[in-house]
């Protein structure tokens, strides 16, 4: 099989993005206001000299690095993540209840999966769980590859899963749980880094008890190749089936020659129009496949 897509590339509305999304830390009380100034002045001189032939998660990592290092906190999105992983178990027994009794418990497992990609953790937000189960039954998936993706499971031997976010990991124990494939492993990044997933949140929500878990010994939000460990590298090319969750993986890894399924919302109109579909569109793709 040969990739069909290029590798995805920041344009210019990357930076506007990335402003914007450091504004959204002012506003989540996430960078103390004493601070900020000296932060927002860092990223306009770190902006100013950035490489755009770099992928999107290449400059998460080093704008993030940045903030790390104005505040002189290795974790400053550690409470968010704790708050993000508690809220979705205690949601869990309703989650697993819906899959259970569904005439198809993987289709509203791996929809569930999807939906996870999408709920807002805003501060002092709880989701309303009724609406999620319902969106996900019901969501029409501008691209479905599901049906490649269960004929994929059950001839593979060694499944790799790269995880995205807190919060959104407790979905993917469900649906991890629900395939039931005996060989699992799951990606986490190799250290901090925005509200990714990193080992310790795994380990919280119970992933280790389904997969064994496997750092990229990188901590960019996106996989990135040529800076993941070697060992990292070797279970990603040897893997017979890659299920890859978010945009930011999906940033990373477009074009590849591996047989990955990308599960994601698309959230931005540059990733919408590689993708070829809508701003909002959730989707899973393997690009070996027509759409």
């Amino acid at each position: 099989m040969t990739g069909k897509k290029s590798k995805i590339k920041m344009t210019y509305d990357c930076i506007p993005c990335a402003i914007g999304s450091l504004l959204n830390l002012f506003k989540k009380g996430i960078i103390p206001k004493a601070q900020q100034d000296a932060t927002i002045r860092a990223l306009l001189k770190f902006l100013s000299d950035i490489d755009l032939n770099q992928s999107p998660p290449a400059l998460g990592r080093e704008m993030h690095q940045l903030i790390r290092d104005v505040l002189d906190d290795p974790d400053p999105y550690l409470p968010l993540k704790e708050h993000y992983n508690r809220l979705l178990l205690d949601k869990y027994s309703i989650f697993k209840h819906e899959v259970e009794n569904s005439s198809d418990p993987f289709q509203l497992a791996l929809r569930l999966a999807i939906a996870g990609n999408i709920i807002d953790f805003g501060p002092n937000h709880d989701f309303d769980v009724e609406a999620t189960i319902s969106k996900a039954k019901h969501v029409k998936l501008s691209i479905d590859h599901s049906a490649q993706l269960r004929n994929d499971l059950s001839k593979a031997e060694t499944v790799l899963y790269l995880g995205d976010n807190a919060g959104e990991i407790v979905l993917d124990r469900l649906f991890l749980e629900t395939i039931n494939h005996r060989n699992v492993y799951f990606a986490v990044r190799g250290g901090p880094i925005i509200n990714d997933v990193t080992e310790t949140d795994a380990r919280q929500v119970g992933i280790d008890k389904l997969a064994q878990i496997l750092s990229s010994g990188d901590t960019a939000p996106g996989i990135i190749l040529e800076n993941v460990d070697e060992n990292f590298e070797s279970f990603f090319t040897n893997s017979d089936l890659i299920i890859s969750k978010g945009q930011g993986n999906y940033e990373g890894l477009s074009g590849t020659q591996q047989n990955i399924y990308f599960m994601l919302m698309a959230k931005c109109d540059h990733v919408a129009e590689h993708l070829g579909v809508s701003k909002g569109d959730m989707v899973i793709v393997n690009e070996h496949y027509e759409k």
